[in-house]
């Protein structure tokens, strides 16, 4: 599930069953409430919602949010044998979100970059602060991954944008599949990493993004509703990275000139290396824990309301 900031099946819910907890913006089913009207199903533009025949209630993914809670990530994420997901908190302004929804789809991935904010702005800050969001959780967002993969470095785009849904879960477009045939017009053609092709220029220009493997529309169909400049950017910042990191293992010498077509900085291509192939577990996964101090469930207020039937003494026995 993306866990969107502007959910269809929220607003699709007859029984108001589906809702998004505003502490962490995880997008659940209240169990008790739903009524199977199954128009979560129809209205989820990603289909993330189905049906239990066994008990008769719609069920779809929780993001393991007790895991969050007590600081850890998703097993998903924590499983991932590719070390290929991150998880983290970003700040967004909630008063751009129906300015953003409603913008054009060429414009929409840029929108909802700019209802995410900057973390270490001192204003946002203040601002989170006044909303009573603790240290912890404002120094999770600088920390956080997510923010620098999809606005500060404009890597990470989200799927099918076109929905205005807006998920919370972003998308990096593959390279592998791309540079095995970028800038090969026959076998025995130069090498692809080659940061030059003779009489033809530099591997990042825009012609030969088209002679990728896979389709640049068909990732723009999937990332950028339309706007192929938004994944030509990703893409050309990544083949950047690759060739960045080429000459410094190959020629000794680190090629600044690869980066500056792109609008990268040394330092952010090394940073950009660290998080996406050398990062610890604690880099890629800044999960602040919930304050249960602050809510208004307490446990010990709560004791009596809740156990299994099987241990009342003057219940049925049941198999």
């Amino acid at each position: 599930c993306n866990h969107c900031v502007n959910p269809g099946c929220v607003s699709a819910c007859p029984s108001g069953a589906a809702y998004k907890r505003e502490e962490d913006g995880i997008v659940l089913i209240d169990q008790d409430r739903c009524r199977n009207w199954r128009y979560c199903i129809s209205s989820c533009p990603y289909k993330k919602v189905y049906y239990n025949w066994t008990s008769g209630k719609m069920e779809k993914c929780i993001l393991c949010y007790p895991r969050i809670e007590s600081g850890l990530p998703p097993v998903c994420f924590h499983s991932c044998v590719g070390k290929i997901r991150s998880f983290g908190v970003i700040f967004y302004d909630m008063d751009k979100i129906k300015e953003a929804a409603l913008a054009n789809d060429k414009d929409l991935v840029e929108a909802q970059r700019e209802t995410i904010l900057d973390p270490f702005d001192p204003k946002v800050v203040e601002a989170a602060k006044k909303e009573n969001i603790s240290d912890d959780w404002i120094d999770a967002a600088q920390r956080s991954p997510i923010y620098k993969l999809v606005k500060k470095w404009e890597l990470a785009l989200p799927l099918h944008p076109e929905f205005r849904t807006m998920p919370s879960l972003f998308y990096i477009p593959p390279l592998a599949p791309i540079v095995t045939s970028a800038g090969k017009d026959t076998p025995s053609d130069q090498d692809i990493f080659d940061m030059e092709k003779p009489e033809k220029g530099s591997l990042l220009e825009l012609d030969e993004l088209d002679k990728f493997r896979v389709p640049l529309k068909y990732l723009t169909s999937m990332f950028g509703a339309g706007n192929e400049e938004v994944v030509k950017t990703t893409l050309r910042r990544q083949l950047a990275i690759r060739h960045y990191q080429r000459s410094i293992r190959v020629d000794k010498k680190p090629n600044l000139k690869v980066l500056d077509q792109v609008g990268l900085s040394e330092e952010d291509a090394k940073e950009i290396v660290r998080a996406l192939s050398l990062a610890f577990l604690n880099e890629r996964f800044v999960v602040p824990t919930t304050k249960r101090e602050k809510t208004n469930i307490d446990p010990y207020t709560e004791r009596g309301f809740a156990g299994f039937d099987q241990a009342n003494p003057w219940s049925a026995m049941k198999k």
